[in-house]
Order: C-alpha cells, then structure tokens, then sequence
C-alpha cells in the first residue's frame, strides 16, 4: 500500500482538535446504540416483532431511517471529495444517489403491497415454493455480505486515520470490535432497534453538514458567486473544474466511459432496490405509508446531497485541490480536512467541537448502515432459509425462527469481519461495485418483472436471480479489478482479459433478458394455466397472482 499523509495529522496541526474528544464521542455513540438496542428491542420473540418492529414506524420516522440506509460514508465523505477533485463531473456522480430513491418512488407501493418481512416473500408472491426461496435468500446474503465489508472497512479506517492510529493492525483491531459490537445490537435490537438508530444518525449527520457548509458560507461572506470564484482559482485544474472530463482525464482508459456508464446506472438501479432498503419498506403500516417515506428519504438524502456538494466546493475554495490530493488521493478526506480548516487555531473550542461533531456523524453513519444489513441477513437465514425453505412453519418454530435469526446475525457478522480483517490493506472498491451490479442485475429485474408482468415464470425468476449474480461474478472475476494492476484486488495475479473496471452494463441487460427467455420458454401446464397458477404459502397465505386475503 502507497503511504500518504493523513488527513487527521492535517487537521489535528490546524484545528487543535484533540483525539481524545473524539474518542469520547466514539465510546458515547456505542454506549447509545447498544442502550437504544436493548430499550426498544422486540417485546416478544415473534418474527413480526423482530424483522419489521409490528409495522409501528410512522412515516416521518421511516423516512428518516430509510435517508439514514442510503446515507452511507460513501454518500457523506466520498461525495464531497469527488466534487472538490473533480468538480463538475463530481456533481453528477453527486445525483446518482438522489436518482436511486427516484427508482425507488415507482417500487415503494407494489413492494410493500406485495411482501411481508423480506425481499424473497415478494417473490414468493409470483413462485412459492423452495428453490425461490433458496436462490432469493443466497442473492439477498451475497450483497449484504459485501457491503458489509466495505462499511465496516470504511469505518475502521475512519476510526483509525481519527485516532491517528495508521497500522494496518490498528485498523483491523478496530474493525473486529465494532464488527462484534454492531452482531450484538442487532441480535438484541431488532428492526425497532436499528429504525431508531437510521433516525438519529440521520439528524446527526445533517446537523453537522449544515453547521459545517454555514461555517463556509459564512468565511466567504455569505455570497455563493465567491465560494465558486475561490473553487475555480484554487482547485487546480482551472477552468475546466466546471466543464465535463476531468474524472476521465484521471482514468484515460479506452473503457472510460463504459465504467462510468456502468457503474452510474448500477448505482442509481442497484442502490434502489437493496435489500436492507426493501426490508425497510415493509416496516411501514402500508403501501401508502411507504410512499409517504420514499417521498420524505428525497428531500432528506436531496439536502444531504446539496451540503456534500457544497462542501465539495468549500474544500476546493480554502484547501485547494493540490493540497487535497496530496493529503488524501481519492478526496475522502475533504470533509474532515475542511472541518479542520474551518475549526481555526488551537484554542477555538467551538471549532474542536465543530470538528468532533462531524467526526461523530462519519462514525454513526457507517454504525448505522452495518446495523440494518446485518438485521437483513438475519432475516434471510431465520425467514427464508429456516422457516421457509425448510418448512418449518409450526406454532412451536416462531420462537426457534427467531433465534436463528440472531445467530444468523452472529454468523454474518463473524463472515464479515473475517473478510474485512483479511481485505483491509487490500482494494475493497470491488466489493462494492460487486455488491451494486449484483442488485441492479438480479434484484432489479426479478422485482420489476414480478411486479408489472403477468407471464413472468418461475423459471424466468430462477434464472434473473441466478444468472444475472452469475453473470456479474464470473465476469468481475476477470477485470482489472480483481487482478492485473498494482490497484486490483490481487495485484499479483494476472487474470483479466475483460478491459472493464465495472461489468453492469453488460450484467443488467442480462439479467433482464434471462427473465424475458425463461418464462416465454418455459412450457405451459398440460391443463392449458399459468406456470404461476394458485398456490399457497405460509408467508403470505395468499395465492401467487399477489391477491390479499383479509
């Protein structure tokens, strides 16, 4: 791994932030989330308690959870560094998050209309039965698995790089404790547990955005056409900062604007239908409330989005993007480098407490955002492929679904942690460009076609879900990505032919044309009915054309 100054040492030299503060505020968020987990977990070991809180969220409260499940720490300190780097091609990496929930606005009614705890039950919904089930439940546990990974890498290194803590060991240290910490709030929390914990991240991390862009706006006398004069002077790339290339002058690959494409379209796709956030959407009391908080996750995650942006161009403006790359390469390090500019000498305590706030909000984001894939994991292994797939669908299981559940949570937690441990002086970047084509071309598809076509198939379900995470596995495998490059994954490995970084769009089209073929081939029943005819299943106990019983 390349060394490079540290974004804290930087900022501890010109903010006088201690790091103790900081950790305080760390151990005060930890000791918070495991109290609010253990008050407001589930009253009784009942799936309806446990997976979706009973359905008693209110929409405002939803909507800020379900911000709170997009707000990641990729949202929160890649977006601003993108735009400070990168300027006007930054802005539209900058929409690609809002453009997801925009997806999701058209998914929020029939979703919750047609699923009850997890994203294999809207499935279930068009092919009841066991290999749905399995195929559902494995596609669910392979993208929360890997973007378990790359929160909890994120994280760690956060933590670390705050602490002033730059081994690898440090890292990994780190990452194993809040990896088992966040195992335990889950399995006690439950769906209440983790709604509360979205929420409150959600207002902290908006708190802090906006006391750190009205702290810009204020050094530039409250006159935006200033803060975008000082960007364009001091970025570095002078006028072209707000002209279109700049993140292809950084890549000057053949396949540049094949990876940009793609990996965009599997943002805006993917991201929309995740399963932590389709989950999110049955804990509402119905299809209307879960419009409601798609409608109210826009404006939220819209205003965070518009702060990032403008503290993108605020870092531009008084750091100056020579500065930026040299202290932090991929920019992640502008809010907090910003923060430290903005916290002035050594004896502002208003400014260390600017600083330590904003260092709480990247800390809670990442926590927040592990906690509610993990309770979907959990789901997938108690719901799915206990009680569903190995029918055990008895009085006397409800209480045993349950505590799988939570072991379930343990035995993820425990993957993830050992793959973060191993993968952390390693390029994770692919992990999560994995984990989003994986949803955009099997995910996305399978719930489109279930939701809006009435000859999809069982076999055209079978085979989105398992060709098109097929198809972007295998293909991933042979990118520069995974090997070939002293940035890959394995840097000593020389197996990519393919010259794509990401392979999502060729993976979607796939995806959508496997469900097409095989409910068209798929042969109809000697009774002349449909592949998909009436059948029963205990998640819904409702037929498959998705009619409700009272």
């Amino acid at each position: 791994m390349t060394a490079h100054p540290s974004p804290v040492t930087e900022l501890s030299m010109s903010g006088g932030v201690t790091q103790g503060a900081v950790l305080i505020s760390f151990l005060l968020i930890v000791v918070a989330a495991l109290f609010a987990c253990l008050l407001l977990g589930p009253q009784r070991e009942e799936a309806e308690h446990f997976y979706i809180g009973r359905r008693r969220n209110k929409p405002v409260r939803n909507g800020l959870a379900l911000a709170g499940d997009y707000i990641s720490s990729a949202t929160v300190v890649g977006t601003a560094g993108t735009v400070a780097l990168m300027g006007f091609d930054g802005l539209f990496v900058a929409g690609s998050t809002v453009a997801a929930l925009v997806v999701l606005s058209f998914l929020a009614g029939p979703l919750r209309a047609r699923g009850r705890f997890t994203i294999a039950d809207v499935f279930a919904d068009r092919a009841p039965g066991t290999p749905v089930r399995v195929a559902a439940a494995v596609v669910t546990l392979l993208v929360c698995l890997l973007y378990f990974v790359v929160q909890l890498s994120a994280v760690a290194l956060v933590t670390a790089q705050l602490l002033s803590l730059e081994t690898v060991g440090a890292q990994r240290t780190i990452a194993v404790m809040i990896g088992v910490l966040i195992a335990c709030a889950t399995a006690v929390g439950g769906m209440r547990g983790a709604t509360a914990l979205q929420a409150a991240k959600t207002v902290i991390v908006i708190v802090a955005l906006v006391l750190v862009v009205g702290a810009l706006l204020a050094r530039f006398g409250w006159n935006p056409v200033a803060l975008l004069d000082a960007a364009r002077a001091n970025n570095g790339a002078g006028s072209a900062y707000f002209q279109p290339g700049l993140l292809q002058r950084s890549n000057p690959s053949a396949s540049w604007t094949f990876d940009f494409v793609g990996l965009q379209l599997s943002i805006v796709l993917g991201a929309a239908v995740m399963p932590h956030v389709v989950m999110r959407l049955h804990a509402t009391p119905g299809a209307t409330a879960a419009r409601r908080s798609v409608r109210g996750a826009l404006l939220v995650v819209s205003a965070v989005i518009a702060c990032t942006v403008v503290i993108g161009l605020g870092t531009a403006a008084s750091v100056g993007g020579a500065k930026l790359a040299a202290v932090s390469p991929g920019g992640t390090g502008a809010l907090m480098l910003v923060t430290g500019t903005l916290a002035g000498g050594p004896g502002s305590t208003t400014g260390a407490a600017l600083f330590v706030l904003v260092a709480t909000a990247v800390f809670a984001t990442s926590l927040a955002v592990i906690a509610g894939i993990t309770l979907t994991a959990s789901a997938a292994v108690g719901h799915d492929l206990y009680r569903q797939a190995l029918r055990r669908t008895g009085s006397s299981e409800k209480g045993v679904e349950i505590s799988t559940a939570r072991w379930g949570a343990v035995a993820v937690s425990a993957a993830g942690i050992i793959l973060t441990y191993a993968a952390l002086d390693w390029n994770i970047q692919m992990f999560s460009w994995v984990a989003l084509a994986v949803a955009a071309s099997s995910l996305l598809p399978a719930l489109v076609y279930s939701l809006y076509w009435s000859r999809f198939t069982e076999r055209g379900l079978m085979w989105t879900l398992t060709g098109g995470a097929g198809c972007v596995v295998v293909l991933q495998a042979f990118t520069p990505m995974v090997s070939g490059l002293p940035s890959s994954f394995l840097p000593r490995v020389d197996v990519a032919w393919l010259p794509f970084q990401s392979v999502a769009l060729i993976s979607i089209p796939v995806g959508f044309a496997l469900g097409w073929l095989g409910s068209v081939t798929h042969a109809r029943r000697a009774q002349g009915g449909r592949d998909d005819a009436p059948r029963t299943d205990d998640s819904r106990g409702r037929d498959a054309r998705g009619s409700r019983t009272a």
